[in-house]
């Protein structure tokens, strides 16, 4: 996977020392301040995820090896949250949504702080590169077993499909970092795909993902996380129904069935892995620009 990719220290890579770490978890939580502030004021719902939420259990903030923050919001959310970022923080913040015209091929929407970078391996193609912080969102599914199947099947072909096309059009820099018969392979499909360009495939994705428009379904996905569709596929309550947790400070959210929900994932997510299993992503560029200089001063 590309996420393997991100964690090779090799071809210029770089890998985040302690205090630039430290420097980053400061930005990102300036970022989920606005988050926090804009879901309040809008009666909007989010929860961490992943790594997020693991780290507010675990020790009440971001882990400390770790790169960015995750969060997760019902699509209906995350759409009225996206329009609020571009109303009240035009200048300040850039979204991704993936349905936009330029999504650079991606179905994860971030917020991203303008006037910084912290460009990885998986964003060597991108323009805007600013710090930013991980949008999942939570898509209803089908209560019909069979068109649940069928939208589920629909949207991992698509995501695979993209895939395959994202690694075509940068297969120079990747091929570097990995090769093999997968790599060719779906470089050749992603050859195949190319009468579309990407951007084009991470809107066909994205329609896939979100094509559901019931909001009281039974079931729920993130269908964009480790899991993909299937995998995701939870009870709506597992994932919607929320408890209050501390993170670095704040008041953010978890599913209440948050610890049975990440042991499926993770296994013992609360056991602190050893040091040489603690991997912290490599980057190209990083430069955290005026804040970091407002830190300094």
């Amino acid at each position: 996977r590309l996420q393997d990719i991100a964690k090779q220290g090799s071809n210029g890579t770089q890998v985040l020392s302690d205090e630039q770490l430290k420097q980053l978890h400061q930005v990102l939580l300036e970022i989920l301040d606005d988050v926090i502030r804009i879901c309040k004021d809008r009666d909007l719902k989010f929860i961490l995820i992943g790594g997020s939420a693991i780290g507010a259990l675990r020790s009440g903030g971001i882990i400390p090896w770790d790169d960015d923050i995750d969060i997760a919001m019902p699509r209906k959310d995350f759409e009225a949250f996206c329009a609020a970022v571009r109303e009240i923080y035009p200048e300040k913040y850039a979204m991704l949504h993936p349905q936009d015209r330029e999504n650079f091929g991606r179905v994860i929407p971030k917020i991203r702080l303008r006037n910084t970078c912290y460009r990885t391996i998986l964003e060597q193609d991108l323009t805007d590169c600013g710090v930013f912080i991980d949008i999942y969102t939570i898509e209803n599914l089908p209560d019909n077993p069979v068109a649940r199947a069928f939208q589920g099947v629909m949207a991992m072909g698509f995501g695979f499909a993209l895939s395959c096309r994202r690694l075509y059009r940068g297969r120079k820099w990747f091929s570097q970092l990995t090769g093999g018969v997968t790599f060719k392979i779906k470089c050749a499909i992603g050859f195949c795909l190319s009468f579309a360009n990407y951007e084009t495939w991470a809107r066909w994705t994205d329609y896939w993902n979100s094509r559901c428009k019931n909001d009281n379904s039974k079931y729920v996905s993130i269908p964009t996380d480790v899991r993909y569709y299937f995998g995701e596929m939870q009870l709506r309550q597992t994932l919607c129904d929320v408890r209050e947790i501390d993170f670095a400070g704040r008041t953010c959210f978890v599913p209440k069935a948050a610890d049975r929900y990440l042991r499926e994932i993770y296994g013992d997510y609360m056991q602190l892995p050893p040091v040489e299993k603690q991997e912290r992503n490599c980057y190209l560029e990083y430069d955290l620009g005026a804040y970091q200089k407002k830190e300094e001063d």
